[in-house]
């Protein structure tokens, strides 16, 4: 097992603050909409899986969720897979691939300890080992296990997916379009490799070929990303603003209710230089939208537009008083916009639910040392390093705050412990990325 209690929901569902908190980590809220995968013709599969019918149903809706691309409701639901039955290498492989492509190294680790406490050879374990290869940026051995993996099962989407993304990762477009093409050779209607054959065409310049792959990964599954807001992105992301703000506009044409063509049709106005363009459609969010201002919260957030979300984060709290995330969004706002000792407050009261998170007491730490309050800084920055004395910045902060105290001694022993820190974090990744775990073993 993963060795993780798992907190769950009313639904049944997993509480994913609650385990993302135990990882250190936190998540977005919990969105399960996912559709059921195709069927997988792998031999393995009906090996590795029980049939029960909660856990059926999770890996199904997992398995939907990833080839739609929605990696963290993938995640998610993959873990309690895993947790139901960790024999499962399948469930492994895609939760692994999930937590990479979600820069979630923590629950990467924890998934490659099962798989070397297992000891297996089956292609989805050596699957699991090219996907932290790619995490820690070891391409080349990356590949040559993805293809070790494909020797042994050439047809298995999910192997060619992994293998997709990493010549993503890698800067090759030619070769991932060539993978995701080999994908859809044996599954035409897989959204995620029509998707991702679309992202790699546009980053080769082939924006009408991407525009028509989006458009038919909408055909298959209408929920999808509008293809022409998919494109746009696409020309933002690339600082063709111009193009984008074309995209945009017939996004809106095609789905004026859906708020997220808007926000990034007002940000490209705004590096346009035409204010009043900008403007207007600020404007016009918040009046077509004045009713749906919960759902506005992550995009105010996300084009930093802070203001306009804190007192809709307030209205919710109110709401939901003990939700730690949604405190924990709360105090990063009333930070941005200047409320340092509200942003205080509220951090302290997420403390009351979770009394033990690391990073809970690291922000509060930044939050006394921005506030110069550095007695209560230090206090803060200790009590993070006992519970995760292996991450340097917080000795960094703990040092620099014992200097403003006068505490010249122990602000040095700080900074040389942070300094070891830092060779240690160096240490574990150069064995990560030579494929070895903690001891120094090699997977090979």
């Amino acid at each position: 097992m993963l060795g993780i209690s798992v907190a769950r929901a009313e639904s049944g569902r997993l509480g994913k603050v609650e385990f993302l908190l135990q990882l250190g980590k936190f998540g977005l809220e919990l969105f399960c909409m996912a559709n059921a995968g195709p069927p997988s013709q792998n031999p393995f599969v009906s090996r590795n899986r029980e049939d029960a019918g909660f856990e059926e149903e999770l890996w199904q809706e997992g398995l939907g969720a990833f080839y739609r691309e929605d990696d963290e409701t993938a995640l998610t639901l993959l873990l309690e897979v895993v947790e139901s039955n960790p024999k499962n290498l399948r469930a492994i492989f895609l939760a692994m691939l999930c937590a990479a492509n979600l820069s979630d190294e923590e629950t990467l680790e924890e998934l490659y300890g099962v798989i070397r406490r297992k000891g297996s050879r089956h292609p989805y374990a050596v699957g699991c080992e090219a996907v932290r290869a790619m995490f820690y940026a070891n391409y080349e051995r990356a590949k040559h296990l993805f293809k070790m993996a494909l020797r042994a099962l050439p047809d298995d989407i999910d192997l060619n997916i992994g293998l997709g993304i990493l010549y993503d990762q890698n800067g090759d477009g030619d070769k991932s379009a060539e993978v995701y093409r080999r994908v859809l050779e044996l599954a035409p209607d897989n959204i995620r490799a029509r998707i991702s054959l679309g992202m790699s065409l546009a980053i080769s310049g082939e924006y009408l070929s991407a525009l028509a792959e989006y458009e038919y990964a909408k055909r298959l599954d209408p929920s999808v990303e509008n293809p022409h807001q998919h494109l746009g992105r696409d020309f933002y992301s690339e600082g063709m603003i111009a193009e984008a703000v074309q995209e945009f506009m017939i996004a809106i044409t095609e789905e004026p209710d859906e708020p997220t063509a808007y926000f990034f049709l007002m940000d490209c106005y705004k590096r346009l230089g035409q204010v009043d363009e900008a403007l207007d459609v600020y404007e016009l969010i918040r009046e077509r939208f004045k009713d749906r201002s919960e759902e506005l919260c992550g995009l105010y957030q996300q084009f930093q537009l802070f203001q306009e979300a804190k007192p809709i984060l307030e209205k919710l709290v109110q709401e939901h008083p003990d939700d730690v995330e949604l405190l924990l969004q709360l105090s990063q706002v009333c930070q941005e916009t200047g409320d340092l000792n509200t942003a205080i407050k509220v951090l302290n009261r997420a403390l009351d639910s979770f009394p033990d998170a690391f990073l809970l007491w690291s922000n509060l730490a930044r939050l006394y040392y921005e506030d110069r309050d550095y007695q209560k800084a230090v206090m803060a920055a200790r009590r993070a390093i006992q519970l995760n004395p292996e991450d340097g910045e917080i000795y960094g902060l703990l040092s620099d705050a014992l200097l403003f105290l006068g505490k010249f001694e122990e602000a040095e022993a700080s900074a040389r412990e942070m300094e070891r820190a830092r060779d240690r974090a160096w240490q574990r990744y150069q064995q990560r990325f030579a494929g070895k775990d903690e001891t120094g073993d090699s997977d090979q």
